[in-house]
């Protein structure tokens, strides 16, 4: 019986062990990171950068929201804690000098409050931003680098390093770049007897099929519109009259040649 006692102590004792470690917390200092991007965005460029893509909105639209999320590392606290957010110069790659330029306030986007708050008892905040669409993105796309700012509790302790091909390292984790431009890209219906009834793709082609005909370009990108045969016909026919129709002429990309529909769609 004795035996079974001190058995049933000692199982008690690491028991109670197992449990004082399982409830042991964090105590060292606190600090800010950018929430991880969506996987499906972060291939399409550099993994801080989020695209903006003006092109697949609707033309009348000349506001756009973003909200970039902020999470904490470390323990809530009972009390709200400020950070400062920083807008920096983009570095712009290379080989996009002349097509990109850096963002300016209250041309591409509205100012917004610069101290942000971790709420008492959250881990995480929202950073909301207001971006303007203008003219000068249909040919040139505008970038808005956002950096986190260290403060007395809120410390930079994680972040992820990427480095380039020049062997320049990045924390990716504490900015963001935010990519804007009126990308509208191919569909993939539009090949074969697409062409002769719309010609030759065009992105300035379809922004203008999409606002006169009055389309939702998500609905355009999508594979069930280009199973509308008989609408896309209708389509063609009605913007061939309606570029007839303008004076002065609507022009391609280049400035200088007309834009048309195919031969299938020529009246």
């Amino acid at each position: 019986m004795k035996r079974i006692l001190i058995i049933t102590a000692m199982a008690a004792s690491l028991f109670w062990s197992g449990c004082q470690k399982d409830l042991d917390t964090y105590e060292g200092e606190s600090g800010i990171y950018f929430d991880h991007m969506d996987k499906a965005i972060q291939p399409l460029l550099r993994a801080d950068t989020i695209p903006f893509a003006w092109g697949q909105i609707a033309g009348e639209i000349l506001e756009g929201k973003i909200s970039l999320q902020i999470n904490l590392i470390g323990n809530v606290a009972d009390y709200d804690r400020k950070f400062q957010v920083k807008v920096l110069e983009t570095v712009i790659p290379e080989e996009l000098k002349g097509k990109m330029e850096n963002a300016v306030e209250g041309v591409d986007y509205q100012p917004f409050e610069t101290e942000c708050i971790i709420p008492a008892n959250e881990v995480s905040t929202k950073l909301d931003i207001t971006l303007l669409r203008t003219e000068v993105l249909q040919t040139e796309s505008r970038a808005l680098t956002i950096a986190l700012q260290e403060s007395d509790e809120l410390k930079f302790l994680y972040s992820r390093e990427l480095v380039d091909k020049n062997d320049n390292r990045r924390r990716i984790d504490l900015q963001r770049v935010i990519v804007m431009d009126e990308t509208l890209p191919q569909p993939d219906w539009w090949w074969g007897d697409i062409n002769n009834i719309f010609g030759d793709y065009s992105m300035k082609k379809a922004i203008t099929i999409c606002d006169v005909m009055g389309i939702d370009r998500q609905k355009w990108l999508s594979d069930d519109f280009g199973q509308q045969t008989s609408y896309i016909r209708f389509i063609g026919q009605h913007m061939q009259r309606w570029l007839d129709e303008q004076n002065p002429p609507v022009y391609e990309e280049d400035g200088e040649t007309p834009m048309e529909m195919g031969p299938d769609s020529q009246y």
